[in-house]
């Protein structure tokens, strides 16, 4: 039975913001909130996709002059007029639910706990009090469902014996969403100080999606004006070639009830291995024959990352990693606070994601995946290929001095006869690193091209910091310690400085 309309989301408060409460649609483009929605990385990515499609919905510029002649007050004013036009559409129960399928109400129902990760379900010990499942109100309900439109696990938690258009038939395991793929991508947007101006910094043009000639259809038709039939109808087909189809992909088909979710797997969208589709928020490399994508990895926070994250400013920017988001608005950005100095000093970017275990077509969180985010701060005005050939240098820099770490300590407990010296080894790299991250914000500083001696100073600083690492991981209260202790120190002759980092 047809339940009535409520809860819609451009009136009701259901979007988490950083340390704010929660916000309505129709709030974030009126209201100044601050510059990232709240939640975990996966609903902050899901929120990211959901206002840039409402933006591209509302006015895609048709080059970067429109752009700037928009500006974030105009973009929001754009965004509300849309949101009263199409408000009818974003109930979240009714005849027409939010991206939810009525179609679907015969398969079998899967209790919200089920499409949350940190939830317990099935056969899953429950190991903490967190794990297990609690009631949703309505506004949690509407953010898991974003989130699984697109950041959804691959598994059997579908009903395979449902499909909507003719001839489909599905494996027992559901395919994961295109914003996850294997092991689960990392995504980056430019922050701005508010939300509507992040949404607006990440407005992409229709003269860049004509250059990348990524998606054929262009910007597209988002899901709630005109939604699919079936997995494979003439819109959904639209969808998998359109930028609304990565924004807002539909990768499950949900109808919400108060005992839980109607769920069938639904439009099967391209990844980057068939013809290098992506979202433009994901980095890799598709110019290679088989394309090599950057995953999120809790072990290798993004700052890490981040000469991948800003290859447009390489040379040879047309090849190697590139992250279409940032290839276009940050150097859009910067052209824009070079015609007013006094409006754009920094940008930042904000990269996460979540990694993930598989087996038998089922993906999970293990011990060792997580969430992994990161905010980085940048010199706008400083980013030209100097300053990026600086960067590059100066973490290679650091990258061999956690390699030190590595080696140095798993040196040591390998002459000690200890188990598990990688152990060892790897506890020492992540205090390492841990203090690495600290000296992040001066790194980016000394990149400048009259700042050689801060490089210098700073690497004399890491290296100080190794050998902390070193001497707090490896005792030397015996006479045999104190020997293999001098002998593997890092920087000293019989050091050896490769390794894992």
């Amino acid at each position: 039975m047809t339940e009535e309309r409520r809860f819609n989301l451009v009136d009701e408060a259901w979007i988490p913001v950083a340390g704010t409460g929660r916000a309505s649609l129709r709030e974030v483009f009126s209201r100044y909130w601050p510059g990232v929605p709240g939640g975990t990385p996966l609903e902050k990515i899901a929120l990211f996709k959901l206002l840039q499609a409402i933006a591209q919905a509302a006015h895609t510029p048709a080059d970067e002059a429109e752009w700037l002649a928009l500006g974030p007050d105009g973009l929001a004013e754009a965004c509300l007029a849309y949101l009263e036009r199409w408000h009818e559409a974003f109930w979240l129960y009714g005849p027409q639910p939010f991206l939810q399928f009525p179609a679907v109400e015969r398969a079998k129902i899967v209790p919200y706990g089920s499409l949350l990760p940190h939830i317990a379900s099935g056969n899953t010990s429950v190991l903490f009090q967190s794990q297990v499942e609690r009631p949703l109100d309505d506004g949690q309900k509407a953010l898991l469902l974003l989130v699984n439109m697109s950041c959804c696990f691959s598994g059997k938690k579908v009903d395979k014996a449902v499909a909507l258009s003719p001839g489909i038939e599905k494996s027992s395991s559901a395919k994961a969403g295109p914003a996850i793929c294997a092991l689960g991508l990392l995504h980056s947007f430019v922050l701005g100080p508010s939300l509507r101006e992040t949404v607006w910094r990440n407005l992409l043009t229709r003269d860049e999606l004509a250059e990348e000639r990524l998606y054929e259809n262009g910007v597209g038709t988002p899901p709630w004006e005109r939604m699919p039939r079936g997995e494979a109808d003439d819109v959904a087909e639209a969808l998998k070639r359109s930028l609304m189809g990565r924004l807002v992909p539909l990768a499950r088909f949900y109808l919400l009830t108060e005992a839980g979710v109607h769920s069938v797997e639904g439009i099967q969208h391209p990844d980057y291995l068939q013809g290098g589709m992506v979202d433009p928020s994901v980095t890799g490399d598709r110019s290679q024959k088989k394309p090599k994508m950057l995953w999120a990895d809790p072990q290798k926070r993004p700052w890490r990352m981040l000469p991948a994250l800003l290859s447009f400013l390489r040379p040879d920017s047309t090849q190697g990693m590139r992250c279409l988001q940032l290839d276009w608005c940050l150097p859009r950005l910067k052209r824009a606070g070079q015609a007013a100095p006094d409006a754009l000093k920094e940008a930042a970017i904000w990269s996460g994601g979540i990694h993930l275990s598989s087996n038998a077509g089922e993906q999970y969180l293990s011990g060792a995946d997580d969430v992994v985010e990161s905010e980085i701060s940048l010199p706008l005005m400083a980013l030209d290929e100097q300053w990026f050939h600086n960067l590059r240098t100066v973490m290679e820099q650091v990258e061999q001095l956690g390699s030190t770490v590595y080696a140095a300590v798993a040196g040591y407990y390998r002459d000690e006869k200890a188990e598990n010296d990688a152990q060892w080894a790897e506890r020492a790299v992540r205090e390492f690193w841990q203090l690495a991250e600290r000296h992040f914000p001066s790194l980016l500083a000394a990149c400048g091209p009259e700042e050689p001696d801060e490089r210098e100073e700073l690497i004399r600083t890491l290296r100080g910091c190794v050998r902390d690492c070193y001497a707090r991981a490896c005792p030397r209260e015996t006479a045999r310690q104190l020997t293999i202790w001098a002998r593997h120190r890092p920087f000293s002759r019989r050091t050896q400085t490769t390794g894992k980092g």
